[in-house]
């Protein structure tokens, strides 16, 4: 029999398979080249249809306020959401902390678990977006609408269909802009009378935070307002995790690279998935049969998408990096994708990272705001001399840059969300030591393979079509290389 695991929240809908012995996986928001898409019941069946999974035990992971983890209905096993995100992590620790972006279905207060006790606390995500007033923000007006007009719970509720296209679109809007701000915050400098009397407060904490700076005039929100917001979350999760060395850290939240380098600075050791997010929920919950079963849990996963039939050559590699010599943007589709929100070398964008105007270049392709920095990828065994975190396979940790050459990737605060790359048989491993030749760097700008406000290219003609209609100079599809 197999086993299926559905992650059906309202966003980042997926689903997870095991079937004899090979793992699946699909993200509703690659099929429908959606970002951030619901998907329902409906879709997850015709997925298992496509699978040819017809006998197998399931488990749901659901947005259910109850007291119990888990219950069983009709022989399928219901999962509390925090506590899959829990179950998604590809290792077993005694200790785990779980950090959700928001509340619950319903406006329950409590936003994740500590070693399975509940946290009834407002997310630091929640303080973040009270800042959507500050004029500098795209899409202040669908946030406003959606959060403070239409109400985030009542929506949330109904399904991606029945909601307006405008709410819909606030609602990515909603869950992005934390993330965003994780770049904003670094041009500011944190108020630290401020943050040192926010932490003293104890009762209502945060919703006294959240109400002060509801009412703050949008002239009054400025950098430094934000810096200290995103230091008092940094506060928040050093709190979390008192008492805890290594650890599983899953969430929303674990997606936060500037709070994950905090918690290693402190000298902890947090174990973080690139799939900790909700789109990682399905994963969870087959994690619940898995362990069930006593079956190992898997770390390896990629996009059930379509994946070229070759991978580059040394020919094709070898044109590639000169072509990123030359300062050109090539897109780069390899075999099939990645399971998680950043690019990891499979799909992505990338640029010399030595040239000083790379975020302008860049940005007429991504279109992002301003402030945003760009990731890199880099060999593994070279690593240290750019960075002051030798290993950070998945994009999760902020780094310093040690290396002074390398500005097209250097944030206004001097760090880098990088991702290394082992000395293993890939076409990223190959391509990088070909830069190395050309350039004398074995570094890249690698940033996610997708136009603004859609996921990452899941199929072939979305690459070519995102090629041909962006200023892209380049686009490596396994072995084959269409250039302008």
């Amino acid at each position: 029999m197999d086993l299926v695991g559905f992650g059906l929240t309202v966003h980042d809908s997926s689903v997870a398979a095991y079937k004899n012995g090979k793992y699946l996986y699909r993200k509703a928001e690659r099929q429908f080249n959606s970002k951030h898409a619901h998907g329902d019941i409906v879709w997850a069946n015709s997925v298992l249809d496509e699978w040819d999974i017809d006998n197998f035990e399931l488990a749901i992971s659901t947005w259910v306020d109850t007291d119990d983890f888990v219950f069983n209905k009709n022989n399928v096993s219901y999962l509390d959401h925090h506590y899959t995100h829990q179950l998604s992590t590809s290792v077993k620790k005694e200790n785990n902390l779980v950090l959700d972006g928001y509340a619950e279905a319903g406006g329950a207060p409590y936003f994740g678990l500590v070693n399975q006790t509940r946290i009834n606390e407002l997310s630091p995500a929640h303080l973040l977006n009270c800042c959507v007033r500050a004029k500098q923000f795209d899409g202040e007006q669908n946030i406003r609408h959606f959060t403070y007009v239409n109400g985030w719970f009542n929506d949330l509720l109904k399904s991606k269909d029945k909601m307006s296209h405008e709410d819909w679109k606030a609602l990515v809007s909603y869950i992005d802009m934390p993330g965003k701000m994780m770049g904003l915050q670094a041009y500011g400098k944190t108020n630290k009378d401020k943050l040192i009397g926010w932490t003293k407060l104890k009762q209502f904490r945060s919703r006294l935070i959240m109400a002060t700076l509801v009412n703050t005039l949008k002239p009054d929100i400025t950098k430094d307002l934000i810096t200290t917001v995103h230091s008092f979350g940094e506060h928040y999760v050093q709190q979390f995790a008192l008492g805890m060395q290594e650890f599983t850290y899953s969430g929303g939240l674990a997606q936060n690279v500037v709070w994950n380098r905090a918690l290693i600075d402190a000298g902890k050791k947090p174990h973080i998935d690139p799939w900790a997010y909700d789109g990682g929920c399905s994963i969870g919950a087959l994690n619940y049969l898995l362990d069930m079963h006593d079956i190992e849990r898997y770390a390896d996963w990629v996009q059930d998408d379509e994946a070229p039939d070759d991978e580059p050559d040394g020919g094709t590699l070898s044109i590639v990096a000169e072509l990123i010599g030359k300062n050109k943007v090539v897109g780069w589709y390899q075999g099939n994708g990645e399971v998680g929100p950043r690019a990891l070398g499979r799909r992505s964008i990338l640029f010399n990272p030595a040239n000083e105007k790379a975020k302008d270049k860049v940005n007429k392709i991504k279109q992002r705001e301003w402030w945003r920095p760009f990731g890199a990828s880099v060999l593994e065994e070279k690593a240290s001399k750019f960075f002051d975190l030798s290993k950070s396979r998945h994009m999760l940790f902020n780094s310093k840059v040690l290396y002074p050459g390398i500005p097209g990737v250097t944030h206004i605060d001097g760090t880098c969300r990088h991702q290394t790359v082992p000395d293993e048989d890939t076409p990223m491993y190959w391509f990088l030591t070909y830069l190395e030749l050309e350039t004398g760097l074995p570094i890249i700008l690698n940033t996610s393979l997708n136009a603004k406000g859609k996921p990452l290219c899941s199929t072939i003609e979305q690459a070519i079509d995102l090629f041909k209609n962006t200023e892209m100079d380049a686009l490596c599809v396994g072995n084959t290389l269409y250039q302008k």
